[in-house]
């Protein structure tokens, strides 16, 4: 599915409270859904973490950090099932609950609002999806601003939020017919990711098929 290939950080979370968990039955669920989704084995994948996620719910409570990673983990499997509006809603939930139990400008609660604004761009919701990857680079320059002891990890996830953003306003550009820009922005998110990621990753080789495709559209 093209969002396994999309998405940077899809290996699905293990939290500590994973570790800490009484529940055996729980523990299992989350390995045989990380396992079947490295498999690519989406709809299998969902139907175990929907199982922990409800086990979590149960041990944890649905205000919990536990189940906001199950939550987020259900969402990116929704996005690779192509069930945009579905995965969207659940973002917002893991949004809400992060922004409730830890500090505001915390990078779990950008990674949530990153992922709404791409499941807003699956919808061809561009102009929302803007607006929102614009919150998302406002608060990761505020957390490096005020973190100088994360700065490596903040700004590493910085970039790669900011290389989604222009990846997301050249669709926009291309629907404009403003080929010459949306190639320049391109170009900015492959320096980005190549910087970032290095050469041998999946995404950049997806980026640059990107700007051949656009260079070739330009040429017809």
């Amino acid at each position: 599915m093209f969002f396994y290939q999309l998405l940077l950080l899809l290996i699905l979370n293990l939290t500590s409270a994973f570790l800490n968990s009484q529940s055996l039955e729980l523990n299992n669920e989350f390995k045989i859904s990380k396992r079947l989704f490295k498999e690519k084995k989406f709809h299998d994948a969902l139907i175990s973490n929907d199982k922990a996620l409800k086990l979590s719910n149960i041990e944890f409570g649905e205000k919990h950090l536990t189940t906001a990673t199950l939550l987020e983990n259900k969402g990116r499997l929704l996005l690779e099932l192509e069930k945009f509006y579905k995965a969207e809603l659940i973002f917002r939930d893991v949004y809400k609950i992060r922004e409730e139990l830890i500090n505001k400008n915390h990078p779990d609660i950008a990674e949530a609002l990153n992922y709404i604004a791409l499941s807003l761009r699956f919808q061809n919701k561009l102009d929302g999806a803007i607006l929102v990857h614009n919150q998302v680079l406002t608060m990761m320059a505020s957390m490096i601003a005020n973190n100088p002891g994360q700065i490596s990890e903040l700004t590493r996830s910085s970039a790669l939020y900011r290389a989604k953003a222009y990846e997301t306003k050249d669709i926009q550009l291309i629907k404009q017919n403003k080929l010459e820009e949306a190639k320049g922005n391109f170009r900015i998110a492959i320096k980005i990711v190549d910087r970032t990621l290095g050469k041998d990753k999946r995404e950049l080789i997806l980026l640059k098929d990107k700007l051949n495709n656009l260079n070739e559209q330009e040429q017809k």
